[in-house]
């Protein structure tokens, strides 16, 4: 190698050098400046492409439409009571059209995000779509968990049906799904999976069911059909000489004139 061919690739060597270093200052600056928030987006994205815990293959067949990371988070205890919303069944067109928001690095790549967190609205006006998370959260953790702690899924089915019953009374997306996201998360910072009740406390409920949160009284259910045939029974009990061939009460059938 000559000396201008030995420093025309040191040379190349320096620059590419210098463009990784500021490649890096350049990333290192972004994630400095990126909200807390994109920093977690990154972790659950990298979370999607983590080999699953053996324990957790059976149930990817079993829940097609949930994500193995998300399964995982289940195993590992990680899920927060906001996320159920991710259990929901999806089609394989809802997959295929999933909204990701894309932004753009220093470096000129894209990278690819999933939307901010569900809102409460998302969570729909009735407790349909959060039954049907929580029953499949319950399956998972039957799956994974029932022969260590038994006492799990009965007592989480407790605490459905509690909500069930509080959505009765109460507004479902002003009272009640703020108390059963706020109360299942607070379950799941505890950690305990073999304890003995996970009925809401008083505490939870006079926080969120509040008197004017309550749903309008509903009127009892009337028959106005049967009015009639009562008002006729009346009146044929009440006048003994009502004529049977015309109708009408002021003579016997024997004196109709329609008769004759």
């Amino acid at each position: 190698m000559s000396a201008a061919d030995r420093a025309s690739w040191l040379g190349q060597i320096q620059r590419d050098r210098a463009r990784r270093l500021e490649l890096d200052i350049a990333e290192t600056d972004l994630r400095r400046r990126r909200p807390q928030g994109d920093l977690q987006i990154d972790e659950d994205n990298q979370e999607e492409y983590r080999e699953p815990p053996p324990e957790v293959k059976p149930l990817i067949d079993m829940f097609p439409g949930v994500s193995a990371a998300l399964l995982t988070r289940i195993f590992e205890r990680k899920l927060k009571a906001t996320e159920l919303i991710r259990l929901k069944e999806k089609s394989v067109t809802d997959l295929d059209q999933e909204d990701r928001v894309f932004k753009m690095t220093e470096s000129g790549g894209a990278v690819g995000f999933k939307k901010t967190a569900p809102s409460l609205k998302d969570w729909g006006p009735n407790p349909q779509i959060w039954t049907g998370c929580f029953l499949t959260y319950l399956a998972a953790i039957g799956y994974l968990f029932g022969d260590k702690y038994p006492k799990a899924v009965p007592n989480l089915l407790m605490f459905m049906r509690q909500i069930l019953d509080f959505a009765q009374t109460y507004h479902w997306s002003e009272a009640v799904l703020p108390l059963a996201l706020n109360f299942h998360q607070y379950i799941l910072d505890k950690g305990e999976l073999s304890t003995d009740s996970y009925l809401v406390t008083a505490q939870f409920r006079e926080k969120y069911l509040r008197h004017n949160l309550t749903l309008p009284a509903k009127s009892p259910p009337h028959s106005p059909a049967a009015r009639p045939r009562q008002a006729r029974r009346a009146r044929s009990s009440n006048n003994e000489t009502e004529c049977t061939v015309c109708g009408l009460g002021d003579h016997g059938a024997s004196s109709c004139r329609k008769k004759k």
